[in-house]
């Protein structure tokens, strides 16, 4: 397995090395117009500029459009003006990581990531800043919420009411697992009933690939374009150099040295893949499990829960932590994170046959997926995996575990 340890001086630094800095400097992030306009407006809505009482801003973006930078910048401006606000999301990972970077040693500046249910008490905020809105729930009730404090409100609806502006930023082709329904029509529609302006943008400025073009062509090799149509060839265009490196290895081995020869020069690297593998507990004093097996190649989760075990980091941690380099990680533990080099293991749960994509529901360890209808499965399954294919900064290396499917991702990637 790689050891990532930390990334070359020469690496681009990731948005968990700039998160602290972006809550006390203006210049953390090297913003695009798309994402200065959206600043732009939230500064004029917190100033009372347009006049109206409250103000709702839905920002789509695809990944690495850079929807987490603008959201740590506006939280960063808004907190240094003097206004109250905080940051949520719907993901444990991503807000824990939060926490341990841009709110290390600070339990005031920890209580500035909160989660969505969790956010604010009503009118207490001037700005809640809701990233990774596609992750929103019917409710904020959990199994674990007691009787005496579960609600009928919608979630969407207790955000709303905990400020006068509530920014949105979300990506649809995220929401990967039943009862998340973020969408930006939605969300308006939820704005529109509290009697909320809501204010409509995209951003479109690619931040994380070296190629503009990747995102849309993982999109048609998945199939989850409006239009159904067959994958395409991969082509960089005349973008410059360094270009965004996409390869298939053969093997699960073949993909671990193909990164390994990146990490030994310095770069991050992360292995994901589908949940097909059982998730076993790790246990404190015993090796972690090796769950995932691929012939004679076995190799673990990322550690399940929230707590450190034997040196290995939480799966809420797994990204960035040098030591999770070890561990392959679900798309629970990648979701919103990124790193130089991304390898990708395609499981049985999906195969090309009879150029179409066919999933396999039997094929799934993801609990969330029990019982739900084959479509629903289909359609989630294919965003999971572009969520996996989407983490990687410099290059992305595809392994599948089936014959057909590789033949595919050769056909269309060695072209």
């Amino acid at each position: 397995m790689p050891t990532a340890g930390s990334p070359s001086r020469s690496a681009a630094p990731t948005l968990f090395d700039l998160a602290a800095r972006s809550l006390t400097h203006a210049d953390a992030f090297a913003l695009s117009d798309d994402q200065r306009t959206v600043l732009d407006h939230v500064r004029r809505c917190l100033a009372g500029e347009d006049g109206v009482r409250a103000v709702v801003v839905v920002v789509a973006g695809a990944a690495g459009t850079g929807k987490s930078a603008l959201a740590l910048t506006l939280l960063g401006e808004a907190v240094r003006a003097g206004y109250r606000a905080r940051h949520a999301t719907g993901s444990q990972s991503f807000t824990t990581a939060l926490r341990k970077t841009a709110g290390y040693g600070s339990r005031v500046t920890q209580k500035l990531f909160q989660y969505f249910g969790t956010a604010a008490e009503p009118d207490s905020l001037d700005l809640l800043v809701c990233d990774d809105a596609h992750q929103l729930r019917t409710t904020s009730n959990t199994r674990y919420t007691p009787a005496s404090r579960r609600s009928d409100r919608t979630q969407a609806a207790q955000l709303l009411e905990a400020a006068r502006v509530v920014v949105f930023l979300l990506d649809e082709d995220q929401a990967i697992r039943p009862g998340q329904l973020g969408t930006r029509d939605y969300l308006a529609s939820a704005a529109q009933a509290g009697g909320a302006t809501v204010h409509a943008t995209e951003l479109t400025s690619q931040h994380r690939h070296r190629s503009v073009r990747y995102d849309s062509w993982v999109r048609r090799l998945l199939g989850l374009d409006d239009a159904p149509c067959l994958p395409t060839s991969w082509n960089p265009g005349e973008e410059p150099a360094p270009r965004f490196e996409l390869r298939v290895a053969d093997s699960s081995g073949e993909l671990e040295q193909l990164l390994r020869a990146k990490t030994d020069l310095g770069a991050s690297a992360r292995i994901t893949a589908g949940l097909c593998w059982p998730w076993s507990e790790a246990r404190p004093g015993n090796p972690l499990v090796g769950d995932i097996v691929i012939g004679d190649w076995r190799r673990p989760w990322s550690v399940k829960g929230k707590r450190t075990v034997n040196g290995q980091p939480p799966s809420p941690l797994w990204a960035i932590d040098p030591a999770g380099a070890g561990q392959i990680g679900s798309v629970y533990s990648a979701q919103g994170f990124e790193y130089d080099y991304g390898g990708v293991i395609l499981g049985p749960d999906l195969r090309w046959r009879d150029d179409r994509w066919v999933t396999d529901p039997a094929a799934t360890h993801d609990d969330a997926l029990d019982g739900a209808a084959a479509a629903d499965v289909d359609l989630w399954v294919r965003r999971t995996y572009r969520v996996l294919l989407t983490r990687a900064r410099a290059g992305t290396v595809l392994y599948s575990t089936d014959t057909e499917t590789r033949a595919l991702l050769h056909a269309v990637i060695d072209a």
